[in-house]
């Protein structure tokens, strides 16, 4: 974790975002320790994971359209040290207070569907 406070900016790889692998750990822990993740924007789950870790921290930002524009966050937020600094401030608070670090809550709304699911199955008539 001492090795994140030696990085400026995180890049999301792609076509495959940080989801069921070890990039989620990564893009996560980065976020934790206060380093911005520049992410691209696909067309499929696993290219959109990213898309969707930065809409919950509220740094659209961050999101980009294609190759070019993903080129052009990272650049301008490299040549942009003040901008850098507020991020790495208050990132850790951003992660503390999103859904992505609310296991509790998760796991009621899981458990919660899987019982309407159970339910569901053992109330409906089978033809």
């Amino acid at each position: 974790m001492n090795r994140y406070h030696h990085i400026d900016i995180g890049l999301d790889p792609f076509p495959y975002n940080g989801t069921t692998t070890t990039t989620t750990t990564i893009t996560c822990d980065a976020l934790w320790m206060g380093v911005p993740v520049v992410v691209l924007a696909g067309n499929t789950h696993v290219s959109r994971v990213g898309v969707s870790q930065m809409q919950k921290l509220g740094l659209p930002q961050l999101i980009a359209g294609d190759e070019n524009e993903y080129v052009r966050i990272a650049t301008e937020l490299a040549g942009n040290a003040k901008q850098l600094a507020a991020l790495r401030s208050d990132m850790r608070a951003r992660m503390s207070q999103s859904p992505l670090t609310h296991v509790t809550r998760f796991t009621r709304n899981l458990e919660a569907e899987y019982q309407d699911m159970w339910l569901q199955q053992t109330t409906t008539p089978v033809s």
